[in-house]
């Protein structure tokens, strides 16, 4: 089980494009630090992450604790990130967004682009 993506440079974010799947923490850390580090060494602030191609796999709500965690260590705090996922998702997820807002992330997750767009632009 793997995560694959791309990234583009827009003019006001960077837009990662992402598919596969992993119930492996370390795997989805490591996909949340390269993509993060991406945009630290490109200058961005905001990030859009469409996951829609994506299927999650963590559901034990402490696994999400541990991923909102590893998110705390990457000193992201200054980055604006709006993710868009599956909507069948969206409710286990809100728990990984509560934490990681708890821990002073700016971490949003959303279904569809118009609305992610607007929170983050």
């Amino acid at each position: 089980m793997s995560i694959e993506y791309n990234t583009s440079n827009k003019k006001n974010h960077l837009l990662v494009k992402s598919h596969g799947e992993s119930d492996d923490i370390e795997v989805i850390g490591s996909y949340v630090r390269e993509i993060t580090n991406i945009c630290k060494q490109q200058g961005y602030k905001r990030i859009l992450v469409d996951e829609r191609n994506r299927d999650y796999k963590l559901q034990e709500v402490l696994d999400l604790y541990k991923l909102a965690i590893f998110f705390n260590t990457l000193d992201i705090s200054q980055l604006q990130i709006a993710v868009i996922c599956q909507p069948q998702f969206l409710d286990q997820i809100r728990f990984l967004e509560t934490t990681t807002n708890n821990h002073g992330i700016n971490l949003k997750f959303f279904v569809d682009l118009d609305s992610a767009k607007r929170w983050l632009l």
